[in-house]
């Protein structure tokens, strides 16, 4: 259940950088390049939380932080492609 929090955490937060960046007149390729570079931070500091407090291994960490950032940046992928430029 945590993953699924965290996975929508990280869509919510790129419908967010994505929606007020545009009208603050930021190019989309500063928003996709910043996004990923907060997710990752984040996604590193939620793994190292689960080692710590959890009592996770690595090995589970890296398989689950695989999908907590590989989600949210396939969906920007998609956004990029998929969307008309502005």
């Amino acid at each position: 259940m945590h993953t699924t929090i965290i996975i929508f955490f990280g869509l919510v937060l790129l419908a967010l950088m994505l929606f007020i960046g545009e009208k603050l007149g930021f190019p989309r390729q500063t928003l996709a390049f910043s996004f990923v570079v907060l997710w990752l931070a984040l996604t590193l500091i939620n793994g190292a939380v689960g080692m710590v407090n959890a009592g996770q291994p690595l090995s589970t960490e890296l398989v689950v932080g695989s999908a907590v950032f590989g989600v949210p940046v396939a969906a920007l992928v998609l956004f990029m492609v998929l969307s008309p430029d502005a």
